[in-house]
């Protein structure tokens, strides 16, 4: 009989965890409460098109995930970023170190359904507890006999399944993520750049998108801005950083915000492990970015490692 595996999170690290774990032949389910995989490679649907409000470029700097991405970049999926500049229209522009970054050319929630393979996906399916070797879906149902329970989320949405877990859960209590705002904005003039970071303690980074029509961006704010704004109405966010682009960038007239999505635990601060975390005796592994560290990449070799070492034992 085949094993089984079912994962919390269809973000890249429990994607390719999925991914892998199938195509060593496990039978493996991945349950996501939102309505599509991804996480912050998810896909913001728009009336001409596409965009995505997560990470807003994806690098490599370790050989495993640079092929990942050589891969991806072949299939036309990414495209190599050109145009890159740092500054502010009062003080000036200048080239932006942005060798070997990618953009996504492709809706980026296929990317991470590719790697989950032939995995099932759940997606707008809640897990409310993670109990040794089972899931508990929100409506109620046990799903039991697991050989391997995954949990691929950020640390205080983990903390909140694992009470069963209680020597996993203090593993994750210490976790602290800061958060960022982000904005699908549209206006006309400024530099012409693919991606503009910005030197300002509101806004950091701008990354023009290419499958939302003409003139659309996607703005993400610094951490204080965040911070600052942590619990404001999604208008007041967008309205002040809709403000301070018009500064940064120099335009007359206003920015259009079509688009907004605060990311809670956009960064971990102090991650606990070196890529996952296991519990045999449970059943149960910890991946994502609150034991791996910051970025897609870690992500990645998050899921990838988890995999290989529940192969390996098995």
């Amino acid at each position: 009989m085949s094993k089984r595996a079912g994962i919390v999170g269809a973000g890249i690290a429990g994607a390719r965890c999925a991914g892998l774990l199938a195509e060593a032949g496990w039978e493996v389910d991945v349950f996501e409460k939102s309505r599509g995989a991804g996480g912050r490679l998810s896909t913001r649907r728009l009336e001409n098109g596409w965009a995505t409000l997560g990470a807003p470029l994806v690098s490599a700097a370790r050989a495993p995930f640079r092929a990942q991405l050589d891969t991806w970049a072949r299939e036309g999926g990414l495209v190599p970023v050109t145009g890159g500049l740092v500054g502010r229209a009062n003080k000036g522009w200048a080239q932006a170190g942005l060798e070997h970054h990618y953009r996504v050319a492709v809706e980026p929630s296929r990317l991470v359904r590719q790697l989950s393979g032939s995995a099932r996906v759940y997606p707008a399916t809640r897990v409310s507890a993670v109990r040794p070797h089972a899931l508990v879906l929100e409506d109620g149902r046990a799903l039991e006999g697991y050989d391997r329970v995954i949990v691929g989320v950020p640390a205080p949405q983990a903390v909140a399944l694992l009470d069963a877990l209680p020597t996993l859960k203090e593993r994750l209590a210490g976790v602290h993520y800061r958060p960022v705002w982000s904005f699908l904005m549209r206006w006309e003039g400024g530099p012409e750049a693919d991606v503009i970071r910005f030197e300002d303690h509101l806004l950091a980074l701008a990354v023009r998108q290419t499958g939302g029509g003409e003139g659309l961006w996607a703005v993400h704010s610094t951490h204080g801005f965040a911070e600052t704004y942590l619990d404001a109405h999604e208008m007041e966010a967008s309205t002040r950083g809709a403000s301070a682009l018009m500064g940064l960038l120099g335009l007359p007239w206003p920015v259009e915000v079509e688009a907004s999505h605060l990311w809670r635990y956009a960064r971990p601060e102090n991650p606990v492990g070196h890529g996952w975390i296991d519990a045999p005796d449970a059943g149960a592994v910890l991946i994502g970015d609150g034991i791996a560290g910051v970025g897609v990449e870690r992500a990645w070799e998050s899921g990838t490692g988890a995999a290989q070492a529940i192969l390996q034992a098995a």
